[in-house]
């Protein structure tokens, strides 16, 4: 029999039809609102403490650099960077293989490329005309900016290969990491976001294709005063 090699095995595992799949749609941090409020109030009293100090021409462009950076900056944590997320899962024979992408409408896209490029033209505007007292704040919001000029979705795949051994780890609540060999090799560790109702089933077929199978059920942020959860926000099947 020809032994395949790794390109060949996830182009199999892509290929085969899956044996059970499950998809959500998940709030990927519970905090992300209270991290939103905090990235906009900082920049913001940082501004006004420049303005405070430097109540002049100079003092208020940097100041609105600031207040710039926090008006974009935390809406674009908040819908964009901690939007929720769809996970697609699949398993066969020869593994399992996730899909994830940020359930975002193209309209945001559009909008942030086109702030971006706003944001832009107000650094350098900045940055020409204050002198090097504007890179304190300009620097910093120039280079988000301009690297989220060409914002645009990317769907992320993963994969993990059965080869006979398995680990089911859960650390915290409905996340779970799922590991095909001891020494972590290449595709053989996958996070997974598994709903209580379908725990069993899944663990019942990872067993089924693979002779080996061990569990390990721990929270490690029990008790920890901040912490924050994937929340699953919808089964969608």
């Amino acid at each position: 029999m020809e032994t395949l090699n790794k390109e060949q095995q996830i182009e199999r595992l892509y290929a085969t039809a899956p044996v059970y799949e499950w998809e959500l749609i998940v709030n990927p941090d519970s905090s992300r609102t209270k991290v939103a409020f905090v990235f906009f109030l900082i920049p913001m009293l940082i501004g006004l403490t420049v303005l405070f100090f430097n109540w002049n021409s100079d003092g208020l462009v940097i100041a609105g650099v600031f207040a710039f950076t926090a008006l974009w900056g935390a809406p674009w944590i908040r819908y964009l960077i901690k939007a929720d997320k769809r996970y697609y899962y699949a398993i066969n024979q020869y593994g399992i293989y996730l899909t994830e992408e940020d359930i975002i409408p193209e309209i945001a896209y559009t909008i942030v490329r086109r702030s971006a490029w706003v944001g832009c033209a107000i650094c350098i505007f900045a940055a020409i005309f204050i002198g090097p007292m504007a890179f304190v704040g300009a620097g910093g919001a120039a280079l988000m900016s301009f690297s989220m000029t060409n914002f645009r979705p990317k769907p992320y795949k993963h994969q993990c290969l059965f080869g006979g051994y398995a680990k089911l780890r859960n650390s915290d609540e409905n996340y779970y990491i799922l590991r095909t060999d001891p020494l972590r090799t290449e595709n053989s560790l996958v996070p997974l976001v598994i709903p209580k109702n379908k725990l069993i089933p899944i663990i019942k077929i990872i067993k089924q294709y693979n002779d080996t199978f061990e569990e390990e059920f721990s929270d490690i942020y029990k008790g920890s005063k901040f912490q924050a959860h994937r929340v699953i926000l919808e089964v969608v099947r």
